[in-house]
């Protein structure tokens, strides 16, 4: 049986070589490579807390299981939350076996913290999840995508399954092209002609943490930022290029900025979305922001995790919802903490979780 004991930081080549097993089609450039991106995430990060450690299950001398965790601050109300935001969990293919699996989650949820999240899950870390008392709050776990140009989605598509040879998909291009600039005059798409009032400027941290409250005051639970975790985010999430060009504009109503986006222009393909916040009542004026500038970087579709106070909104802009095979766990022994996330009324966005991590190389 596996032995179950703190990460420290002299386990990080250790955990490098578990990743490259588990991950064999990743090609990292050299083997220090790949420890520098365990390490800086774990280790040389502004939120690290030696109180919330990251674990590893070792057999025989070598670490065969991973579960990390990153440090991170929330609030309920105004009162704060420590919470960890688990990600990596990885065991060793040559010596799976549910029992270490559950021990490491069993480290990590037994921790001194009100909180904790995975919003990245597999079926099976459900699974485990939910049977050491965990919980899947479903709204949490639910996609929008919004098709731009229709033709050139569903072609990304066929292109990314395999389904059809790749000549025929070029050959459709053309055609995909004069169907899509059809689509754009339809009136589901008069977003991009309407908000006129509305401008756009550069968000930076410093943009954020001045309009935070009042942007997001409608909400119960809260991630909470000071400028060097903040402007920590957009840097690394500006370094993750795997989707694409980071992207990120706050959008004013004359002197008052209203809320903001930041997603990754994929021209031709899907943009995701990391951040959509906005104040009350003007969160559909932001989204059709969105929507039109991603338009014009040339997205084929945009994809975001649902806001679930926004679901009909969402919708009334023909978006499509559903599970895209990523759950959003969350383990609290408050019952006011997992409230809000049965409720709706947490504020969870890509940036406050593990999905801007991207435990794979660029």
């Amino acid at each position: 049986m596996a032995t179950i004991r703190v990460l420290t930081e002299d386990d990080v080549p250790g955990v490098a070589a578990l990743v490259r097993r588990v991950y064999p089609d990743y090609r990292w450039t050299s083997a220090g490579a790949c420890e520098s991106y365990v390490r800086e995430p774990l280790f040389d990060n502004p939120w690290c807390d030696f109180q919330l450690p990251s674990w590893v299950a070792e057999e025989n001398g070598r670490i065969c299981g991973f579960y990390g965790v990153i440090p991170r601050w929330m609030e309920l109300r105004g009162r704060p939350l420590r919470t960890a935001v688990a990600c990596h969990y990885m065991v060793d293919p040559d010596c799976r076996n549910a029992l270490t699996a559950m021990q490491l989650a069993k480290a990590c949820l037994t921790g001194p913290q009100d909180l904790t999240i995975a919003d990245g899950a597999s079926d099976l870390s459900r699974r485990l999840w939910t049977g050491i008392g965990g919980t899947v709050p479903l709204l949490y776990s639910l996609h929008w995508t919004r098709p731009l140009r229709p033709a050139r989605y569903a072609l990304s598509l066929l292109e990314k399954r395999s389904v059809i040879p790749r000549a025929f998909t070029l050959a459709a291009h053309p055609l995909g092209a004069l169907a899509d600039a059809v689509a754009a005059r339809l009136r589901p798409n008069h977003f991009y002609h309407q908000n006129g009032a509305l401008a756009e400027g550069p968000l930076d941290a410093a943009t954020m943490l001045a309009h935070l409250p009042e942007v997001l005051h409608d909400n119960v639970l809260l991630p909470v930022y000071n400028e060097r975790v903040l402007a920590r985010l957009l840097d690394r999430t500006a370094r993750k290029t795997r989707h694409g060009t980071l992207r990120a504009r706050a959008v004013h109503d004359g002197e008052r900025v209203i809320g903001w986006y930041l997603y990754y222009v994929q021209p031709g393909g899907v943009s995701e979305v990391l951040q959509l916040a906005a104040r009350e009542g003007d969160y559909d004026r932001v989204l059709q922001r969105l929507l039109a500038d991603a338009w014009q970087q040339g997205a084929a579709a945009v994809h975001g995790r649902l806001d679930p106070r926004f679901a009909s909104v969402l919708s009334d802009r023909h978006c499509w919802l559903r599970t895209d095979g990523a759950w959003t766990l969350v383990h609290s022994r408050h019952a006011d903490v997992l409230d809000a996330f049965q409720r709706g009324g947490a504020f969870l966005s890509r940036l406050d979780g593990e999905w801007w991590l991207e435990f794979f190389r660029d």
